[in-house]
């Protein structure tokens, strides 16, 4: 129909006025599909596709600079998912930026999320959270530089809160393994009922704990998903803390002063994604707790009654 509208106007069998009325356009539009149609020939007349032409981004696109940005974060910290990343933009660069945004920015730029491979399937883990702070605490140490060295990180994580203590000890045995109960007697927020440990630390661990009214529960042999916590934050430990601030070079002395700077950070500020968490840090979720059990708590009545009294 346009096109041979505007072929009759071309050869003047109708004025381009006539042909505008036919094309119900105005007279100055249809004289620029003309001009169009004369220099492109029926390609000009072929409606261009919706949304952002190729070589314009849209308004509200991301700046070029801050994907350079998260590409950068996302190479040099592979473990980090959408939200950590979020997180540590706004705390390094104040730069706030929606989880989403980063997963399709790695995603377009091919540093992640490639969906040509077929993944392997998983068997769910069973996820669960205890109710209060302290009904369990699982004690667990790791070498973070290999057996080569005898720097051994004892830690030990509070199953409902993930709140976690820690030291820095030369061996892993039961004598450093006391001494980390007496470390967590001494500064915990929250009453100790359980510490759940592998078993093999004998039975002065167990006696330790049982003088401090502490019930001591020892793993089944090859069998870490009983403690799976502890082995999590194991990987998070190492990868974040050991491999990214500390050096090998370090001695002990060093390493436990920057353990504990790095353990003010884990237990009061960085927020946590796992399963009862909510994003929240693990003071947050003892604080949660604490005021759910003290708006649960149930006062006496008192009866204000005037009392006989006999002199």
């Amino acid at each position: 129909m346009k096109q041979n509208v505007i072929e009759q106007t071309l050869t003047k069998e109708i004025k381009c006025k006539k042909g505008a009325e036919l094309l119900s356009m105005h007279p100055n539009a249809f004289s620029r599909l003309r001009r169009r149609y004369k220099k492109f020939g029926i390609q000009a007349l072929i409606p261009d596709k919706p949304g952002p032409k190729e070589g314009s981004p849209p308004k509200n696109r991301t700046p070029e600079s801050i994907e350079d940005l998260v590409c950068d974060l996302g190479m040099f910290n592979p473990f980090m998912g959408p939200i950590e990343l979020a997180d540590r933009l706004f705390d390094d660069h104040l730069v706030t930026l929606d989880p989403t945004t980063i997963w399709r920015i790695l995603k377009r730029k091919r540093i992640r999320y490639n969906l040509d491979y077929t993944p392997i399937p998983k068997k769910e883990p069973t996820l669960y959270c205890l109710d209060y702070p302290g009904q369990e605490i699982q004690l667990d140490a790791s070498y973070p530089f290999g057996r080569s060295r005898d720097i051994c990180c004892f830690s030990a994580i509070d199953d409902c809160s993930r709140y976690v203590f820690g030291i820095m000890c030369d061996k892993d045995n039961a004598k450093n393994a006391i001494k980390l109960v007496d470390y967590i007697i001494a500064r915990s927020p929250f009453p100790i009922k359980r510490i759940r440990v592998d078993n093999r630390y004998g039975r002065l661990l167990k006696w330790h704990c049982e003088s401090h009214g502490i019930e001591l529960i020892e793993n089944d042999p090859y069998a870490p998903t009983q403690n799976g916590k502890i082995e999590r934050y194991h990987r998070t430990l190492k990868q974040r803390f050991f491999y990214a601030k500390c050096s090998f070079q370090d001695d002990m002395e060093t390493l436990e002063y920057k353990l504990q700077l790095w353990l003010q950070y884990y237990n009061f500020k960085r927020k946590h994604t796992g399963y009862g968490m909510n994003k929240l840090t693990p003071r947050e979720k003892i604080i949660k707790i604490m005021f759910q059990e003290l708006g649960n708590t149930q006062m006496k009545k008192v009866t204000l009654t005037l009392q006989p009294y006999i002199f």
